[in-house]
Parts: structure tokens; sequence; C-alpha cells
């Protein structure tokens, strides 16, 4: 796992230079890792798989979310990023047309066998080929200042309580890439594991910062926080 910021101003500076939006940027992005990661198809492209919320006032489930698929071309993506965003938009309405059929089952899970459960999930992240990308867009400013004052960071990152080794080779592997936009800062939080591949945090850190770069966006890392924080008692 890995998360980056990056200043808000800069990253809309440059998804706009390159004829995007945030979410196209961060789809171009996840393209970039999915084809470092050999997580596309024989033509080269990079399947990605994107949330789209359906909660609606007084919504109380749990998952009230779909997602869309997306295919992009990763070789493009550093350069204009026009064609994802017009696939974005397609695969939206198509969306709204056409239900996606594998979350029909997502409410019976806690009700059936374990070994379904893993079928399901093989089948819900699409495979070998299919990569995440969520982005939240800007947060309630409420999320930075769990004391009342504001945080100096902020990031979320998806999490895998459990996932087995086994698991990881049974779907493919995983890449999925969370993005949102607080106190002026862009987080980017990445989690992968790709089998046959080394899998440490620093060589994804490396192909993070590496793909960065070919956006020509200057990133930081850590928790670094400009005054010492006193320890209460």
């Amino acid at each position: 796992m890995a998360t980056i910021f990056v200043d808000a101003d800069e990253w809309d500076a440059r998804a706009h230079a390159l004829g995007g939006t945030s979410n196209a940027l961060l789809a171009g992005l996840a393209a970039l890792l999915a084809q470092r990661a050999g997580r596309v198809t024989a033509e080269g492209f990079a399947t990605l798989a994107l949330p789209v919320n359906e909660r609606s006032p007084g919504d109380t489930r749990a998952n009230a979310i779909t997602a869309v698929d997306v295919t992009v071309d990763p070789a493009a993506a550093t350069t204009d990023l026009r064609n994802i965003r017009a696939a974005l938009k397609q695969a939206l309405i198509r969306r709204q047309e056409i239900p996606d059929e594998r979350w029909a089952l997502l409410p019976l899970s806690p009700l059936l066998p374990q070994w379904l459960i893993r079928r399901m999930a093989g089948v819900a992240l699409g495979g070998a080929t299919t990569s995440g990308s969520s982005n939240l867009g800007a947060l309630n400013p409420a999320a930075n200042r769990p004391d009342g004052t504001d945080a100096d960071h902020f990031a979320m990152r998806t999490l895998y309580p459990g996932v087995t080794q086994a698991t990881m080779h049974h779907t493919g592997g995983l890449l999925g890439l969370l993005s949102g936009t607080v106190h002026g800062q862009v987080f980017v939080s990445v989690f992968a594991y790709q089998p046959g591949r080394s899998n440490s945090n620093y060589d994804l850190r490396r192909d993070l910062s590496s793909a960065l770069s070919e956006f020509s966006l200057t990133a930081t890392t850590g928790w670094g926080c400009p005054r010492p924080v006193g320890a209460a008692g």
C-alpha cells in the first residue's frame, strides 16, 4: 500500500491541461499503474472499475453503490485525457440504461457459503485485467477536523482484512486507487498485489512516483507535522 498527496490546484490544473477532469486524471493514473503491473488485455488496454454512488436522501442501505467498467488506453493517458473523459461519461450513461447484474446478489452475501462468496468476489472484481479507480471528490471539510482544528493531512485507504495469498492468486491479484480532496490537497491511496511479481511497499511507491512524473505531477509522502504534538497527560 502507498499514499501520496498532491496540491489540489496543481492536480486540477494538470487535469484541465490534458483535456480531462479530476476523475479522468485518476483513471489515467490507474491505467498507467495497471500497465506497469501487467494488468492489461492482450491489446494493451486496461479495464477500470469505477464505483457509482446510488444513495438518495433517507437511504440507509449499507452498500448503496454499483460500478461501471471503462476500457482505457494507458499509452495515451499521460498526454491526452479527452478519450478517457468521454469513456467515463459514456459508461455512466450506459449504466443508467443497463443495470449491472453482478451486484444483484450483494445483499445476500452474509447468507451464502464461503466458497460461493469467493467465486462471487472473482466475478465482481473483474479478473486479472481489471483495476479499481474511485474518486470521492471534495470531502466535507468537517472530516479534516477530528478535534475541531484542521489536520495537516487527511487520507482514506481501502482495506482487505483477513485476505489470504491464496485469494489473491485466485482472483488474479488486485490494483485499486482511492482519491479525494481535503484541505487543499488531493490524496491518492493505492493498494496492489500482483501474483508472480514483487509486492513490497517500496516497489509500489517507486512505480507510483514514476507514473506521477509522467503526468508532470509532484507529490509528497508521509505524515510530516510542522510542529511537535504534545502528549496528553
